[in-house]
């Protein structure tokens, strides 16, 4: 959440280049909150929208809705093949 980042300059942009791509390598997804205006053009000026790894969302309560549906459906388990089905194999 990056509500109260009011401004972001060179060395900030530059942990969080670091930071996404620490994240990416280990396979975590970075997603940030509320960012404010200001920030938000700083962030598209340097390209670093491209590369992150995860979404920007509007509200704190948006991300975690959003990403707790995501990870739901990612780890629900997948349906058996209908060939299972037909055989009785289930």
């Amino acid at each position: 959440m990056c509500s109260a980042v009011n401004a972001i300059d060179a060395s900030a942009l530059e942990s969080l280049e670091a930071i996404n791509h620490r994240l990416s390598d280990a396979g975590v997804r970075l997603h940030l909150s509320e960012v404010k205006g200001p920030v938000m053009d700083a962030l598209a000026r340097s390209h670093f929208l491209e590369s992150l790894t995860g979404k920007v969302f509007l509200s704190q309560n948006d991300a975690f809705s959003t990403l707790l549906v995501q990870t739901e459906e990612e780890n629900a388990p997948a349906s058996p093949p209908d060939h299972w089905l037909a055989r009785g194999l289930i």
